[in-house]
């Protein structure tokens, strides 16, 4: 072999070598996540609340399908659904930190992911009612215990030095829409709410008290769990849940028509104003990364009642979620090719 021939050779096995290195990177990200173990999925949400448009939208546009799965989507209180999936009724709790409490209360469930985690909500109130502390001594209306809902008011009274339950009593009425009405009615004279209430609230003349998503709290308010059961035995199928999670986020925030179009679907509106404000409301919030943050399971542990879960004194966040499942993802480069980290 002459001396040309054999840089040649030498180039070209370093060459092969070079391709056999990057193969395992590709390959790896088209080995993350095969065909589900499981195709048909009970997939809840706990509000016809804006916060949930990637979820509505991964439907609408066919992206659970595109991984394979046959989703059923379920509209669930938070504590009805925390149960649907610790009893194997649904596979995928999509809501707040319920599934922390059903944890305390030695449930093997888990969080792997998320889309809004901090609290994105607004204090309406009555035509009275000028700023926070004017509720002082009052009732404010929110959905239901321990709901990111209730945290959100909670937080945003002691952020304002106002005591809840004692300065400030917390009337639990089951829906944001139901809060709403409670306020127009009269049977409160401010609540927490989320769009598209908040937009009908601003057009019923109420008066906007706090906006919560700007003081930046961390907690869990569209989270996605499942038991760890579920986890260990359907890997595939938590792995095309979550690529159709991702790229429903990304599709809703870079095209707004299919979001409001899905918004318009699942909140049963028409009017063009109230999908723009609820769209708006949200996008900004719909995070560009899945992976569950400590912080924010962290922060909703001040707000359990330790006689009622006293396991939470010693509880550590770790035990409560599963990023695995994301950081797979990530390394695949899956993500990143869609724009998210």
């Amino acid at each position: 072999m002459t001396h040309q021939n054999k840089i040649v050779a030498i180039t070209v096995l370093v060459m092969f070598s070079t391709l056999a290195l990057a193969a395992p990177l590709s390959s790896f990200a088209a080995e993350v996540g095969g065909k589900p173990e499981k195709a048909d999925v009970v997939v809840t949400y706990a509000q016809p609340s804006g916060a949930f448009t990637p979820i509505w939208v991964a439907y609408e546009a066919g992206l659970f399908k595109k991984y394979g799965l046959n989703a059923n989507l379920q509209l669930l209180t938070p504590q009805v659904s925390a149960q649907a999936v610790i009893s194997e009724e649904a596979d995928f709790y999509t809501d707040g930190p319920d599934l922390i409490n059903a944890r305390l209360h030695g449930g093997q469930v888990k969080y792997f992911g998320g889309t809004i985690q901090q609290l994105v909500f607004q204090i309406w109130a009555a035509k009275e009612i000028k700023t926070i502390q004017d509720m002082k001594g009052k009732a404010i209306g929110a959905s239901t215990p321990r709901a990111a809902l209730d945290t959100a008011i909670r937080e945003t009274l002691k952020k304002n030095g106002l005591a809840p339950d004692k300065d400030v009593q917390i009337l639990y009425l089951q829906s944001v829409p139901a809060i709403l009405s409670a306020i127009l009615g009269g049977k409160v004279l401010a609540g927490g709410l989320s769009a598209p209430n908040t937009v009908k609230a601003k057009e019923s003349g109420l008066n906007l008290l706090v906006d919560i998503g700007k003081l930046n709290i961390p907690a869990f308010q569209v989270a996605y769990g499942a038991t760890e059961k579920y986890l260990k035995n359907n890997p595939n199928t938590v792995y095309a849940f979550l690529k159709a999670i991702a790229e429903g986020v990304v599709l809703s925030r870079q095209e707004p028509a299919v979001a409001k179009k899905a918004i318009a679907k699942y909140v049963k509106i028409d009017d063009a104003p109230t999908i723009d404000g609820t769209y708006d409301a949200f996008a900004p919030y719909w995070a560009m990364s899945l992976a569950v943050r400590p912080e924010a399971i962290k922060s909703q542990f001040e707000y359990i009642d330790e006689k009622e879960f006293p396991k939470v004194k010693n509880a550590d966040p770790k035990d409560f979620y599963d990023n695995s499942f994301v950081d797979a993802l990530t390394k695949s480069g899956f993500l990143k090719n869609l724009g998210m980290k």
